[in-house]
């Protein structure tokens, strides 16, 4: 019984694939991706970040692009 309960628990703390990707979490994975191509654009324009990104995609670094891409 405890051993239900602990993989219960375990399994509600694991972070959700389901979770948004902000405009926060963006600006601090790929801080120096927008300082570089994308200054111009504020940090909560998620849109328009996602959007410069994606034009710089190939100059981004891998764990930048990973996660732009999932910005809805």
């Amino acid at each position: 019984m405890k051993a239900i309960f602990a993989l219960a628990l375990g399994l509600a703390l694991l972070p959700s694939s389901a979770q948004a990707v902000t405009a926060y979490s963006i600006g601090a994975i790929c801080k120096f991706d927008i300082e570089q191509y994308c200054k111009a654009i504020r940090k909560s324009r998620i849109r328009e970040l996602r959007e410069c990104l994606a034009q710089h995609d190939k100059d981004l670094f891998p764990q930048c692009q990973d996660h732009y891409r999932e910005a809805k």
